[in-house]
């Protein structure tokens, strides 16, 4: 899995979470995750072609959801983030760090509403299971977002904005991904 991590890190963040959600090996935990339409469709896009893809490499379709690629996007992004945290120096650190999170969400506000077609996109709000980590971190980011005056960005919009990069370069990991599972698939057909 190292060498998948260091060849193609979106696949195998995003084959940890569905691992984990299919074993239960985690506690994971409900969270409403609202998206902007234009994120939630390519989303969904990537969702068909990884089920086909996958499908492909392992013989097996894979469930995935939604709920899988926003954990896997957010974990990397939120990683910074102390749930537990309360030693003020560190949280001027994090306040930093979630400042510039809001100017990506606002960039991709601003992305959004420049294409006519994206803005009439009806918002979407799935109910995500996310690994408790993950949501803690996501609470921390927003518990952050509340302590610092005047940030015009909202949650919805620094998730989405770390969805869609996430997604964006998933595309360019396939060949790592399809390499990978035909070096290290064992089958019993002979």
């Amino acid at each position: 899995m190292l060498e998948l991590s260091q060849q193609a890190p979106g696949y195998a963040a995003l084959l940890s979470v569905y691992s984990a959600s299919q074993l239960d090996a985690l506690p994971f935990e409900s969270r409403n995750i609202n998206l902007y339409g234009l994120t939630a469709d390519q989303v969904g896009t990537q969702i068909t072609a990884d089920k086909a893809l996958l499908k492909t490499l392992t013989l097996q379709r894979p469930k995935l959801t939604p709920a899988h690629y926003v954990d896997a996007a957010l974990e990397p992004v939120l990683r910074p983030l102390d749930p537990t945290g309360v030693d003020m120096d560190a949280m001027e650190i994090e306040r930093d760090y979630v400042w510039q999170l809001a100017q990506k969400g606002l960039a991709y506000r601003r992305y959004i509403l420049s294409d006519q077609d994206s803005a009439s996109m009806p918002n979407y709000r799935p109910v995500c299971s996310l690994r408790a980590d993950v949501n803690a971190r996501l609470t921390r980011m927003m518990d952050v977002m509340e302590s610092i005056q005047g940030i015009q960005a909202k949650p919805f919009e620094i998730i989405s904005a770390c969805l869609a990069e996430y997604v964006g370069n998933l595309p360019s990991e396939r060949p790592h991904l399809a390499t990978f599972f035909q070096k290290h698939l064992v089958t019993t057909i002979q």
